[in-house]
């Protein structure tokens, strides 16, 4: 913008007559001295940016002198920039756009410059385009456009236009974003997307095959193999009480070896089935109590082994989402874990609570006793099917159980871990989401006692 160099007087300005001089001839002198300062003053303001136009002539008639480099930096910022750029007059001519349009519309800056901002879209487009340039000064939009790219094609846009006043005429920048990599960026998106889908739908089939292989295999294990097993007993049965008083000690061992084992078989069978029902069983949720299964659970070990002593310690108001037969699976499962790991503790205390790290709108709950424990080396196998921390002769069982609750957590969108020491006791945890938010932050209910 022209800013015209302002004359300023020159207070050192010698008097006339002053310093020798008299009359006409010091006046001349003095007014070419100031004459000179000016003209200094004017080239140390074009140095130092100060202006970047004179103004030079008399009034009415002064002539606009814009310096070259006055805008230089202006114009190599546009013309570098990675996005579209141009001026429009009043009436919607083009003054000047950058390289990068005339890039985008297959024309260059020059060639622009001019034309209708109008011909920069199809057609087609043109009103909807005309109305985000309808901007008064001080305003701006934003919008999509598609641009009339080079052979015929059309460009993708981004388009945002500001506009401002200079010098009383209402003009309007614009730049514009090439939209084409998003778009192809998009497309590939979609296309993956697309193709994820297949993948999940075919291999939602093969799960589906596998299990209804699954459902096959458990129906052979459930009738087929049932059936010798039973035999398996049943004739080792009879050999003893028929033919008993035949047999030495050794004879009688094998075939109460025979019938162990046959038992233990049977057992594992059904554990089997046990895992396999959880892992397809549909889950559904609601409202559960856990204290109040963990409760019902208690009262059962006692019943069935009445001559224990076992303190139960049961936190209140454990309240969680989840499928009310799968989750009394996990509690009975960790309960009988740990009444049968207790039976050679004196004073055997077994805890249900809730642990006080829980995750958002989770609930993390722990069954802890003072049993046998384990070796916390061997944390990892807890979980794993038929992986058994301990002698089958001391503490009986398949090494079925802990896997049916990892299985049945992880369905629930929980996790199970363990922690424990040799001799000290173990600590059971898992996650479920918290039917109450009250639990689920971390406030501890309140327990009870109960010796049995």
């Amino acid at each position: 913008m022209a800013r015209p160099v302002q004359q300023a007087s020159d207070p050192a300005r010698p008097a006339a007559g002053q310093a020798g001089e008299s009359g006409a001839q010091g006046a001349e002198l003095a007014e070419v001295r100031a004459q000179l300062r000016e003209a200094y003053e004017t080239i140390e303001a074009i140095r130092s940016g100060g202006v970047d136009s004179l103004v030079i002539g008399p009034p009415g008639r002064e002539q606009i002198y814009a310096l070259a480099s006055a805008d230089r930096p202006y114009r190599l910022i546009v013309a570098a920039m990675n996005e579209g750029a141009a001026t429009i007059s009043p009436r919607g001519i083009i003054l000047n756009a950058n390289p990068r349009l005339g890039a985008m519309t297959g024309q260059t800056g020059t060639q622009l410059a001019g034309t209708a901002v109008l011909d920069l879209v199809p057609s087609a487009h043109r009103p909807a385009f005309g109305r985000l340039l309808d901007v008064g000064a001080g305003d701006s939009a934003r919008g999509e456009v598609e641009l009339s790219g080079p052979g015929g094609t059309t460009v993708p846009a981004l388009l945002a236009v500001s506009g401002f006043d200079l010098d009383g005429l209402l003009l309007r920048c614009l730049v514009l974003t090439d939209l084409t990599a998003q778009r192809r960026a998009e497309a590939e998106v979609r296309t993956l997307n697309d193709e994820l889908e297949v993948r999940v739908a075919r291999r939602t089939a093969e799960l589906e095959r596998v299990n209804k292989n699954l459902e096959a295999f458990t129906y052979s294990v459930s009738h087929d193999l049932r059936s010798p097993l039973r035999a398996l007993s049943g004739f080792s049965a009879a050999l003893v009480e028929d033919y008993g008083d035949r047999l030495d000690e050794t004879g009688c061992g094998y075939a109460g070896s025979i019938m162990a084992a046959s038992e233990r078989m049977a057992a594992l069978i059904d554990d089997l089935l046990v895992l396999s029902r959880v892992s397809r069983a549909g889950v559904n949720l609601e409202p559960v109590d856990l204290s109040a299964e963990a409760g019902a659970v208690a009262g059962e070990l006692r019943s069935r082994d009445p001559g224990r002593v076992v303190r139960f310690v049961i936190a209140d108001g454990i309240r969680v989402s989840a499928d009310r037969s799968l989750i009394r699976t996990v509690v009975q499962n960790l309960l009988e874990n740990a009444w049968k790991f207790t039976a050679h503790r004196d004073g055997a205390v077994i805890e249900f609570a809730t642990a006080v790290t829980a995750e958002d709108g989770m609930v993390c709950c722990c069954v802890r006793d003072n049993g046998a424990g384990f070796d916390p080396a061997y944390a990892a196998k807890l979980f794993q099917p038929f992986e058994r921390l301990h002698d089958a002769a001391e503490f009986p069982g398949t090494g079925i159980g802990l896997a049916s609750v990892a299985r049945i957590i992880e369905r629930h969108g929980g996790r199970t871990w363990a922690d424990g020491a040799v001799g000290q006791g173990a600590t059971f945890y898992f996650t479920l989401t918290a039917a109450d938010p009250d639990t689920a932050s971390g406030a501890r209910p309140a327990s009870r006692t109960n010796a049995g």
